[in-house]
């Protein structure tokens, strides 16, 4: 059924304008609010909310009035630590309500389109505050040769380990075998932070460190310490040091789902399948073999009915995830590798288990420790406040973004048939909206997002090396919802295809960097960093047409519009303003070149837009 014409008027999120503590505690009384237009036939407004699993209609009540805009307020008792709430609205025509997922529907939907409101959250806050940098070690810098893999130094899979030299074409998988190293090490790191500093990043992700016995070290021989060839703990010692002095964050990852052939676990399991080891991996009788990731060999899958793998893991005081996050290394978040495959196993299905065991044991080492899960799928479930705090927001940015960008999804990255066409504009709001809406706000303002990782190819090569729309994705990854992370190189203008290409060398010849780019990076991240709205501030999608999309992010200081064009030069776009309270003769300032707009006509009227052109407009 067709949405009535008043309802783009109205709008509630999870913010601080509509939530006037949107991190409250058990206990505690906060006021909500629902601004709908001033035509919206509304005679009466209610928060249903649900209480103990039972629905409670609490009447809403007209507090102020705008211009444009009535503004409905409620008293919404806390007490207990998750709400699941819509609105009520009746209308001489019946009743209407409005949700997170669906916005205003005749319909009543099921409560999975609710909005969210979790209490005693254990939040991040930190986060909020930054702009993330994520390294391939291997290839970022080479600070110290003597540490770099030699030949032959270990044989795998019939292929041995390889020395290249910097800058060289990574070996394809069928050649190399994941053995080509070019040694690239955290001492190389801490030797660039100046550069990253001067980018404007504050917080570093860093792919694995910990030996094993390839490039990506994906598959782990010993959490116990990092890996020699990047320069040992030593060597993160002195990053952390370094880190600290310039205020920045770090981020590691760690693979829980399954670990390399080569672990000394799996030795022991081999040794003796009654050691306390063998518990840590899955026998299958009807093979006579380990089960494994994916199938791949050389990585064994990790056995969650274990109690003693769990202590290994994370419950022990030493443990692989615990022992980082204590001095002197003093972690600050950990990217949790295929956290959608990890305690999930034919009957056994135990990850929401794991982790909300997980969660506040590892709290208690660090209250303010940042646990991010990888999911190309939908991870929102485990997102509700008692689990991770982020996902690798592939589905709830990545993907849609890449595909209204250039066209391609990861079916089509990966090599099988997929989606090659442009993903229309409404399209691509209606996932960002969805995805965003299935989580707490609170979440959503954590959320990992990416134009490109050491999963994809790079941004650059998906819209077919076209700057101007790179420079859109980059702009529009700094506007949206949740923390940016960008992957190393971008910034000068690296491209590359699929995995390994997307992994080369960073490039330090800085009189072949595409300098226009990286002002163009710079000058967004400062704008992002720079402002309350785009950091934690609610959103509002205004437009979604044609080639063009709007959206409104605001904070009770500040409220920022955010327009996107990826058609070609000349375009024009008309960005409806009414809906979002703003007046005819509104004033509007670009935040990048100063320039004026106004509204007129209940819009604002964009007019000869360059093609990929993004704008930052700032409410006056």
């Amino acid at each position: 059924m067709t949405a009535p014409t008043w309802a783009e008027s109205l709008h509630h999120d999870g913010s601080e304008v509509y939530l006037s503590d949107p991190y409250p505690r058990v206990g505690e009384t906060i006021t909500a609010t629902l601004r709908t237009g001033k035509r919206a036939p509304i005679e009466r407004a209610y928060l249903r909310v649900r209480y103990d699993g039972e629905f409670k209609n609490i009447p809403m009540r007209v507090t102020r009035e705008s211009a444009l805009s009535r503004f409905w307020t409620c008293e919404l008792p806390i007490t207990q630590p998750r709400l699941s709430y819509r609105f009520r609205l009746m209308t001489d025509a019946g009743a209407y309500y409005y949700t997170a997922a669906r916005g205003v529907s005749r319909a009543d939907t099921p409560d999975s389109d609710n909005f969210v409101l979790v209490a005693d959250y254990q939040a991040p806050y930190w986060v909020r505050e930054c702009v993330f940098y994520q390294i391939f070690p291997d290839r970022f810098c080479n600070g110290d040769p003597s540490n770099d893999v030699r030949d032959g130094e270990w044989e795998q899979e019939g292929k041995a380990t390889r020395r290249r030299a910097w800058g060289e074409s990574p070996l394809a998988w069928e050649k190399g075998r994941s053995l080509d190293f070019f040694g690239g090490d955290l001492q190389g790191v801490t030797q660039k932070l100046d550069y990253l500093q001067a980018l404007g990043v504050n917080a570093l992700y860093l792919t694995p460190i910990f030996p094993s016995h390839s490039n990506h070290r994906y598959d782990v021989t010993d959490f116990t310490r990092i890996d020699p060839h990047l320069g040992g703990d030593e060597a993160l010692i002195a990053l952390r040091q370094a880190l600290d002095a310039r205020g920045m964050k770090l981020m590691m990852d760690i693979t829980t789902n399954h670990v390399g052939v080569a672990h000394s676990w799996f030795a022991a399991a081999q040794r003796d399948r009654t050691a306390v080891e063998a518990s840590y991996f899955i026998y299958n009788e009807a093979y006579a073999g380990y089960e494994t990731w994916l199938g791949v060999p050389t990585l064994l899958k990790l056995n969650y009915t274990s109690p003693a793998l769990r202590s290994v893991m994370y419950r022990a005081p030493d443990s692989a995830m615990r022992r980082w996050l204590q001095p002197p290394f003093n972690l600050d978040a950990w990217r949790i590798d295929v956290a959608n495959m990890t305690a999930n196993y034919g009957y056994h299905q135990l990850a929401h288990e794991v982790w909300r065991e997980m969660r506040p044991i590892l709290k208690q080492d660090n209250p303010h420790v940042y646990l991010l899960g990888e999911y190309f799928q939908d991870g929102t479930m485990h997102l509700q406040g008692d689990e991770l705090d982020a996902s690798m927001n592939y589905q709830g940015f990545n993907i849609p973004v890449r595909r209204w960008l250039g066209g391609e999804d990861l079916h089509v990255a990966v090599g099988h048939e997929g989606d090659k066409t442009l993903l229309p504009s409404d399209a691509l709001v209606e996932q960002l909206r969805r995805f965003m809406a299935a989580v707490p706000f609170a979440v959503a303002l954590q959320q990992f997002n990416q134009l490109d990782s050491h999963d994809t190819t790079r941004i650059l090569h998906v819209v077919n090396e076209d700057k101007a729309l790179h420079h859109l994705g980059v702009a529009l990854l700094m506007a949206y919802v949740g923390v940016p992370c960008l992957y190393y190189g971008g910034e000068v203008g690296m491209t590359g295809g699929k995995d390994p290409d997307n992994r080369r060398c960073m490039n330090w010849d800085d009189s072949t960097w595409d300098k226009e780019t990286l002002a163009h990076y710079q000058a967004w991240i400062a704008l992002r960093k720079a402002s309350p709205a785009l950091k934690y501030g609610g959103c509002q999608f205004l437009l979604a047409e044609g080639d063009g999309i709007a959206l409104m992010r605001a904070t009770r200081q500040q409220r920022v519009l955010f327009v996107g064009y990826r058609g070609a030069a000349g375009g024009a776009l008309t960005v409806p303003l009414d809906i979002a309270d703003l007046p005819d003769g509104t004033q509007l300032e670009d935040m990048l070149t100063g320039e004026r707009h106004a509204v007129a006509g209940g819009a604002l009227k964009l007019a000869n837009l360059a093609h990929g052109q993004a704008l930052a407009l700032a409410v006056l």
